[in-house]
């Protein structure tokens, strides 16, 4: 499972057990991306990022991953799923590792001129170099200044994440240096996805399974409608059930239903 951005693998914890609970038998592997997260070792010791990494760096990062868990399981499929601009991520590694992959799961594939989107003008200033750096810096204070317990009451607040959301974001994520890595590859995507790779859907669309959102402003609907008509191969589905892009905060029930059924359909097997 590839993240999208904010790309803490905790997110979707509850969307990946899900699964497993219909699927004991499918082992299921979430990595978060360099720096957007916090992390203690097996001693306890807790480490924060030093630098920020670009997106070709968290791409090349990815690969690796991917690698590691091909040699781990030799001869056994493997599946990539991926959310949001993780799907830009398994585009990667599709491309590189072809053979490897048996099917992917694009869910609200951001995969196209991020930028141009009605979420990307919205919020494309919080990006730039001096505001995320300034963010950083606030967010810093607010845990120099607040009790946790505080923090988390101002995060349960917050009407776009559950109780267990609110939490993962304060204890992992809420930390200069990951606001700061957090907003630098959103620039970095920003600037470096461009235009849809329609070559690359003509020639390995029959590997994917696309799931696109109705009212998406990070996917607006006419990716949907380009992509049905480039990726005639493969299967492009459009929403039927008012799921959100960000579905982790609120939804991983919801989209897990979802995609239990394409996994169905793919493996061929039926749930008892």
């Amino acid at each position: 499972m590839i993240p999208g951005n904010p790309g803490l693998a905790d997110f979707y914890i509850d969307f990946c057990t899900s699964i497993h609970t219909e699927f004991n038998s499918l082992d299921i592997i979430c990595v978060s991306h360099l720096g957007h997260t916090r992390f203690s070792d097996n001693r306890g010791l807790v480490y924060r990022n030093q630098k920020t990494h670009s997106l070709d760096e968290q791409v090349e990062n990815m690969i690796c991953v991917f690698d590691k868990v091909c040699e781990e399981y030799e001869g056994k499929k493997v599946f990539l799923c991926a959310h949001s601009v993780g799907c830009y991520f398994a585009q990667q590694i599709c491309e590189q590792r072809e053979e490897r992959v048996q099917r992917v799961f694009s869910l609200f594939p951001a995969i196209e001129s991020i930028g141009l989107t009605p979420r990307g003008r919205q919020l494309w200033f919080m990006f730039q170099p001096g505001v995320r750096h300034t963010v950083a810096a606030v967010v810093d204070m607010i845990r120099w200044i607040f009790p946790i317990r505080v923090i988390h009451k101002m995060a349960n607040l917050s009407q776009n994440l559950n109780a267990d959301n609110s939490h993962l974001v304060v204890d992992k994520m809420l930390h200069g240096s990951c606001v700061n890595s957090v907003l630098s590859m959103a620039a970095d995507e920003i600037r470096k996805i461009g235009t849809l790779n329609e070559d690359f859907y003509k020639q390995w669309g029959h590997k994917f399974v696309m799931y696109y959102g109705r009212n998406d402003n990070w996917v607006p609907i006419e990716c949907f409608k380009k992509m049905k008509r480039v990726n005639t191969a493969g299967k492009v589905v459009l929403c039927e059930n008012n799921i959100s892009h960000a579905f982790v905060t609120s939804q991983s029930e919801e989209m897990a239903l979802v995609m239990t059924e394409m996994l169905k359909d793919e493996l061929h097997c039926e749930l008892g």
